[in-house]
């Protein structure tokens, strides 16, 4: 399997981690930074089964990543990242119902012109 295509597993697991992530925490609400609470809240996020997924999701997108620089030039992999900005904005649309401005999508699309460059490269 091509070490490209590993990574962009590994950038699709991390966004659908990141999703897991603001999913428990919608379920969670906000969090209010209080030095009373703060121990409280940290305990209650991280017992949270979606935001432990999302976690543990990241970690092993992290191992992924780890893998893949370890064969492909840190230069070309990482601007690849940044996939990940477009498919976050496009789920969170779906998903969450975010409004998402032109302005942001304007610069979305610039993101993915680089990539474009990038992969031409």
């Amino acid at each position: 399997m091509s070490y490209k295509i590993i990574l962009f597993i590994g950038i699709l697991m991390g966004v659908i981690a990141q999703l897991i992530m603001k999913l428990g925490m919608k379920r969670h609400g906000k969090v209010k930074l209080s030095l009373k609470r703060i121990h409280r809240d940290i305990l209650r996020i991280y017992l949270n089964v979606f935001v432990f997924l999302g976690v543990f999701l990241y970690l092993f997108a992290f191992f992924i990543w780890i893998f893949v620089i370890s064969k492909i030039d840190l230069s070309y992999a990482y601007p690849l990242v940044s996939v990940n900005f477009v498919l976050i904005a496009l789920a969170s649309k779906i998903f969450f119902k975010e409004s998402v401005s032109k302005k942001r999508w304007l610069s979305i699309l610039i993101i993915l012109i680089g990539v474009l460059l990038v992969t031409m490269s």
